[in-house]
């Protein structure tokens, strides 16, 4: 018989979210083969394969194989041979949850059977009247094992046959939140209106929806935005084509992409979201309808709200006064008798695993214990430049807060300040490996890298095992003189020239910040595998779009950015003598310059920011309302991001970029405008100044596309599934040696 191996088997949408940090536990720190198994329906479910999506990352990223299933027959096809665990976040009794009851009913002798409570409120375990109504009380289990969130006496629904079965290991979900980040001036409002309570005591969808968009249009008075979640597996707003009003945000990311902590409030139809937002600290409502017909006594403790009037106060108490929210909700959280302790949870799950696996294999020896960190990452870069911040440190810091991972920044500042000029001796070389030995990296990233000892410290990486990426985001290789003397100096330094190509050539990944940049490097002959990320700028809306006249236009860069604006600078000044009321302002240490001196104060000048929260909260508060992106078409340019793109949508600025570059992409279907010559330039700001609602409409729909396609947390993932690609190339081992 094969080692055992940790099945998880799928069948409802919702069942990714369960089960997927158990595929982390047994693949990644017991050392489990680890496999899923999709059922026909889950394939049916979903429509546009978006989960199978998501369970291809996971197992991209643990190792796991998939395999889909047909029937309970071809189910047991798979198993036979097998042995260990198999683990369903949905099995019971139930019509809905048939085959894979089947399943563990007919399984081979050689797997343990593991049931999870999916929800706060799970059949089975905690129902509402109306779950009684709609599934009586004989809910039983094919498992061995049935895992509940809470200790017995709250698992009011566990029938009295399957009580010996239970397992208190609390929720998966705490396995997988992210760090707690400062909120935002906004909520978030998430709907349940698949659920049997809202069709068992009656029809309540549409009051739900009708109260929704009056709550919404009120909050649009005050040009403030909501974002709203439908259930996953419900979708019922997406699949009804239900009107949403524009200042409505859909995010309709997977929950543990889903950084609940940023919000405001959390507002909610009875479901298990809500314990989500109570354990991200949000102050949090859960909604029943005006009649009282509708249960929602499992949630008795948290705020409640039915009216209009309802919802517009909790928002107003909610951002004036959180604490007194928070404060309720912590003794909800101590009545549920529910284990939320991350430690706790993770330590309980692992055991159950693993004893599960000995129970087919007792001489199964287990792995040497994790260390407290998944990955401890050395970056290393010239200084602590922008590109390091907005790749690495912005998307990762939530790791870093959870101790899930561990950084350090090695810089070529740093050797200059401990050595001088003295940059290439042999002193510098122990320095390092005094470095190395101290911290322990599992990972190595070079980010923009071309200072000393680029050979040395990927030489000690392969002597360690340690695999190697080299993030790009320009093409270091020719940076042309439009740039400035200076900066074309710097980088064509033949040393600099030689560390840029061996990272190239000996890292395990090279990482590069968009396809094109890619394609050239392939061009250029790079011999280290190349991959390009989607994303390279991430952000979230900092400041929402709001109906105003256009006062202010701006442009932020660099220096070396400078040919950029001198292109559309007769555009420019056309514009501000035909717009006496709108100012010009610079923000960086791009020059202002002197064609600009007939408007006197109107064109104004911001110095540089180096820290990049720091540059973002001063940038969000100059209060543009135009920003451009003038991009000259030159071989180096055709490779470069859509940063300024992402920077300006983030705080509710209107972008006008350069057509036939890298703002084609993000600036399509409304999301802003591309121009080209004088006059569409010209015609572009002019449009842009004369429309107020238009520039409104805009900067709407580039921060929703923002949202669902460059938000922070999809650039996490982004990374993670950089990092784990270089350290499966490890394995294989790539190792070139220029």
């Amino acid at each position: 018989m094969s080692n055992p191996c940790v099945v998880l088997l799928v069948n409802l949408l919702q069942d990714v979210n369960i089960l997927r940090p158990l595929a982390f536990i047994a693949a990644r720190d017991l050392g489990l083969d680890t496999r899923f198994l999709l059922t026909r329906d889950f394939a049916k479910r979903d429509k546009d394969s978006r989960w199978q999506a998501e369970i291809g990352e996971i197992a991209e990223m643990v190792g796991a194989t998939i395999d889909f299933v047909e029937t309970e027959g071809h189910a047991l096809q798979i198993l036979q041979g097998l042995a260990g665990v198999i683990v369903a976040a949905s099995e019971s009794n139930l019509s809905g949850h048939r085959i894979v009851h089947n399943i563990f009913r007919l399984k081979p002798p050689s797997f343990v059977a593991i049931t999870l409570q999916h929800g706060f409120e799970c059949v089975g375990f905690l129902q509402s009247r109306d779950h009684d109504l709609a599934h009586g009380r004989e809910i039983t289990f094919a498992a061995d094992i049935v895992c509940g969130w809470s200790e017995p006496e709250r698992l009011t629904a566990l029938a009295p046959s399957q009580r010996n079965k239970l397992c208190v290991t609390g929720p998966t979900a705490v396995l997988q939140q992210p760090a707690r980040q400062g909120r935002e001036a906004r909520g978030i409002v998430c709907e349940n209106l698949h659920s049997v309570r809202l069709n068992i005591a009656g029809n309540f969808k549409a009051d739900f929806v009708d109260l929704f968009g009056q709550f919404c249009e009120t909050l649009q008075q005050d040009d403030k935005q909501v974002v709203l979640r439908p259930h996953p597996g419900g979708q019922y707003v997406v699949k009804n084509d239900v009107f949403l009003p524009q200042n409505v945000i859909l995010n309709n990311n997977p929950i543990y992409k889903v950084n609940l902590s940023r919000y405001a409030y959390g507002l909610s139809a009875p479901s298990s979201v809500l314990i989500d937002m109570v354990l991200a600290g949000i102050p949090t409502a859960v909604w029943r309808e005006g009649t009282g017909i509708m249960d929602a006594d499992n949630y008795q403790g948290l705020t409640t709200v039915s009216d209009l009037s309802d919802w517009l106060e909790f928002e107003r108490e909610a951002l004036a006064h959180p604490e007194r929210f928070i404060e309720r909700q912590a003794g909800f959280l101590e009545q549920q008798k529910m284990l939320t302790n991350r430690g706790e949870v993770y330590r309980r799950f692992a055991a159950l695993l693993w004893s599960a696996a000995r129970r087919v294999a007792p001489t199964l020896r287990r792995p040497p214990a994790p260390p407290a960190a998944e990955r401890r990452i050395l970056f290393v870069a010239n200084a602590f430049i922008p590109t390091l911040q907005l790749s690495f440190v912005k998307p990762l810091l939530p790791l870093v807060e959870a101790e899930t991972i561990e950084t350090e920044i090695l810089t070529e500042a740093q050797i200059k300040d401990h050595f001088g000029s003295n940059v290439n001796g042999n002193a510098v070389q122990q320095w390092l490996d005094e470095r190395l030995a101290a911290f322990k990296p599992t990972l190595m990233v070079f980010c923009r890298y071309s200072g000393p000892h680029a050979d040395y410290l990927t030489a000690r990486a392969r002597e360690n095992g340690i695999p190697v990426i080299f993030h790009i985001d320009d093409d270091l290789l020719n940076i042309p003189i439009e740039l400035g003397e200076a900066k074309h100096a710097y980088h064509n330094d033949p040393k600099r020239l030689a560390a840029v190509r061996h990272l190239l050539d000996t890292s395990d990944l090279v990482y590069c910040s968009n396809p094109n940049l890619r394609k050239r490097l392939v061009e250029q002959g790079a011999r280290a595998p190349l991959n390009a990320g989607k994303i390279y700028a991430s952000g979230s809306v900092i400041v929402p779009a709001k109906k105003k006249p256009v006062l202010k236009m701006g442009y932020m860069a660099s220096a070396d950015h400078a040919h950029n604006l001198e292109m559309i600078t007769p555009a420019i000044v056309q514009f501000l003598r035909e717009n006496p009321a709108v100012n010009f302002e610079l923000f960086g240490s791009i020059p202002k310059l002197s064609a600009f001196d007939e408007f006197g104060d109107r064109v104004t000048k911001c110095a540089p920011i180096s820290d990049y929260g720091k540059f973002m909260e001063s940038f969000a508060e100059l209060e543009w309302d135009i920003g451009i992106c003038p991009l000259v078409r030159t071989p180096f340019n055709v490779v470069k991001s859509n940063t300024k793109w992402v920077e300006y949508t983030s705080v509710g600025i209107a972008v006008v970029a350069s057509r036939n570059t890298v703002y084609d992409e993000c600036s399509a279907d409304g999301c802003g405008l591309l121009a080209d010559t004088h006059e569409e330039w010209l015609a572009a700001l002019n449009l842009l100044t004369s429309d107020p609602d238009l520039r409104y409409r805009q900067v709407h729909k580039a921060q929703l596309r923002l949202t669902n396609e460059y938000s922070t947390d999809a650039l996490r993932e982004q990374v993670l599934s950089f990092f784990a690609e270089a350290e499966a190339l490890k394995k294989v081992g790539f190792g070139k040696v220029a």
